[in-house]
């Protein structure tokens, strides 16, 4: 579970990372999110949404193979449960309840011509695929986050078996 664990938080690290500077037609267009934004503030909001993530993934680095802190443990909850609140946030309370006209409109520029499999709620923004597939990311994390802290739970520091 580990070993899934750290394979999963650096792919979701490099994901959030490099998703607003890269286009894949039809996926991700961060050509269009450095359009509406400015590419400076995409950059600043890369630098910033990395910290986090790269702490999560420095643990599971240093602690490869060795015994996971119960501290470390909190961490990998912790921020995997904020990443998952951020993305219902930022995706989800809009597409179900509307947002504001400013985010509406910045959301259909941002991601016109990336595929969409949610229907449409009026013009509420909704997510697209990418973003739906990072959001089953988060949870994933999550999950084994948990279950690596439940597994851990009570003992102190040990080493958890790759399984």
């Amino acid at each position: 579970m580990i070993t899934l664990f750290t394979c999963l938080i650096i792919l979701q690290f490099v994901i959030v990372v490099c998703h607003d500077l890269i286009d894949i037609r039809g996926l991700v267009h961060g050509s269009q999110v450095q359009a509406v934004i400015g590419k400076r503030k995409v950059w600043l909001a890369t630098l910033a949404n990395s910290i986090f993530p790269g702490i999560a993934v420095a643990f599971a680095i240093i602690y490869w193979n060795r015994p996971l802190p119960n501290f470390v443990l909190n961490y990998w909850v912790i921020y995997c449960f904020v990443a998952l609140l951020s993305a219902v946030g930022m995706w989800y309370i809009p597409y179900l309840r509307g947002g504001s006209a400013k985010q509406t409109a910045e959301y259909l520029s941002m991601y016109a011509g990336t595929l969409h499999i949610l229907p449409e709620r009026g013009d509420n923004p909704r997510p697209n695929l990418f973003h739906i597939g990072i959001h089953v990311l988060f949870l994933v994390n999550f999950c084994l986050a948990t279950a690596l802290r439940f597994h851990n739970l009570g003992h102190g520091p040990q080493s958890i078996p790759s399984t």
